[in-house]
């Protein structure tokens, strides 16, 4: 009797111990993640990391590593450290209050980073629990069609919008108009500005949209020409002037063609990049407003 006694004692008193170890291990988290909270409130992002990353996970409940996970996430991403912010926030667990939330920031992290295809699978399987999250869906999946200007995707998901909702109205009228315009674009043609600039120097840059290098390409090649010839006329083809002004004027002429190539190009992806961050912006906005 006595030795199932001191059993019995040894059994609650190994109990206890664990309870109280469990209990100074949850006292302990909390107290890191509310220090953790109040260093990130106020804008100590790398010092909130460092907290945040030192966190012990091996016992911790699955809560926890959630709310864990959401701030490591959400810090992240006030660091503007994307990769790392759609890693922590896409691992947060759908059961999770806040999984919604960090679920499309995460998609938001991925479809700014470049990765759109990843970005519009992860945000299409979102369960969204009312309408206006599941329109917030349907304008980050257009958003996302735009980006990768497939116009008939756009089109198709741009019927869910319904133009009403405080969180995302403007967003969406806007995307209707980054639509039209980049519908509606004439891409330049690279051969044509050669062309251009060959028959006139700079007129290739003056196709592309720029103006004033165009001006600034013809100036210095008509003297160049002027100076060639007026060599030519003084010392014939064999004459060093002639030579020297003859190598400088063909080397500005080829260059001339090749830059007017070039600027239709830059061109283009200024014209891309400018829409591309209208529209990264557009779908932001109403995350923002929504969750915050």
């Amino acid at each position: 009797m006595r030795v199932y006694l001191c059993r019995c004692w040894y059994t609650l008193v190994v109990l206890l111990a664990v309870q109280a170890v469990h209990a100074q291990q949850r006292s302990s988290f909390t107290n890191d993640m509310l220090f953790a909270r109040y260093l990130h409130n106020k804008e100590l992002y790398a010092e909130a990391t460092y907290i945040l990353n030192n966190i012990q996970q091996d016992r911790l409940l699955a809560a926890q590593k959630d709310s864990l996970l959401y701030w490591q996430g959400w810090n992240a991403y006030a660091m503007k450290s994307l990769d790392t912010a759609a890693s922590r926030l896409l691992q947060v667990s759908d059961s999770a209050a806040w999984a919604l939330k960090s679920h499309f920031f995460g998609a938001y992290c991925l479809a700014f980073q470049g990765y759109s295809q990843q970005a519009y699978h992860t945000f299409k399987g979102l369960p969204a629990k009312d309408t206006v999250e599941r329109e917030m869906q349907y304008l980050e999946m257009a958003g996302i069609s735009l980006l990768q200007r497939n116009y008939k995707q756009y089109d198709s998901l741009r019927r869910h919008f319904t133009f009403s909702s405080y969180v995302m109205e403007g967003e969406e009228k806007r995307m209707d108009a980054y639509y039209d315009k980049l519908v509606h674009y004439k891409k330049k043609s690279p051969f044509l500005a050669g062309l251009y600039s060959a028959v006139l120097p700079g007129a290739g840059k003056i196709y592309a949209g720029k103006k004033g290098q165009g001006v600034g390409s013809f100036l210095p090649i008509a003297a160049l020409a002027a100076l060639t010839w007026e060599s030519y006329n003084r010392g014939g083809v064999k004459s060093a002037r002639f030579i020297t002004f003859g190598s400088l004027f063909s080397l500005f002429y080829v260059g001339n063609i090749w830059g007017s190539v070039v600027a239709v190009k830059v061109k283009q992806s200024e014209q891309n990049k400018l829409y591309d961050n209208k529209i990264l912006f557009d779908m932001h906005i109403p995350l923002r407003n929504l969750y915050n």
